[in-house]
């Protein structure tokens, strides 16, 4: 049902901290270009990840023929030790200058939510249609950086799912993660980067 989170994760549990990498220091083995060695588990386009010592870094959608970037993705990543990592992708918000109207950068829908302030309820402006059934989609943000997606029936506003998320917000920029939406990276002795996510495995090799 949540159709608004990305595939391949298509992936943030929290918005993971990750300090600045000392001057001098060794990068940790995972930074760098990675591309996926299957592209089609990804509709055939060509799936690259890029990890940034800072801790941050970016998904990216490539098409080959011709060849279009679709889509970038912004993520977080940190280190859980021997060679393991997780990840997740930070959903950034596109708000009007009255804060009132919000889109998701990236997912290629061009969907609107309309609220009133950032704090609050936020509705999807049109219905998304399941398998002949009409579902209403809002976001609540609180104060306290936490939130939640929901699912409503349209014919009688009961609650069908419901997702919880954080938020944060710097320089402006708003971004949105799901605390379940974490991907698991190992990186083997071979080179090879292997993601786990949702019970399926891709690998990737480093560019």
């Amino acid at each position: 049902m949540r159709n608004i989170i990305i595939v391949g994760i298509v992936t943030i549990a929290v918005i993971f901290a990750a300090g600045c990498m000392a001057p001098g220091a060794t990068p940790d083995p995972i930074v760098g270009s990675w591309n996926a060695d299957e592209p089609e588990l990804f509709n055939d386009t060509a799936f690259t990840y890029i990890f940034n010592a800072d801790g941050t870094g970016n998904a990216v959608e490539t098409y080959e023929d011709p060849v279009v970037t679709t889509d970038v993705y912004n993520l977080t990543w940190k280190s859980t030790g021997n060679g393991t990592y997780e990840a997740a992708f930070a959903h950034q918000l596109i708000l009007s200058e009255d804060e009132k109207v919000f889109t998701i950068l990236g997912d290629g829908s061009g969907d609107q939510f309309t609220g009133d302030g950032f704090v609050g309820v936020w509705t999807k402006d049109t219905p998304e249609e399941f398998d002949g059934v009409l579902y209403e989609a809002k976001f609540v943000f609180y104060e306290n950086t936490t939130g939640l997606f929901s699912w409503y029936y349209q014919d009688n506003a009961t609650l069908e799912s419901s997702y919880p998320l954080v938020w944060s917000v710097e320089n402006g920029v708003y971004r949105y993660s799901y605390p379940d939406d974490v991907s698991i990276f190992t990186l083997g002795t071979d080179g090879i980067l292997t993601e786990t996510w949702d019970n399926t495995t891709y690998t990737y090799t480093r560019v």
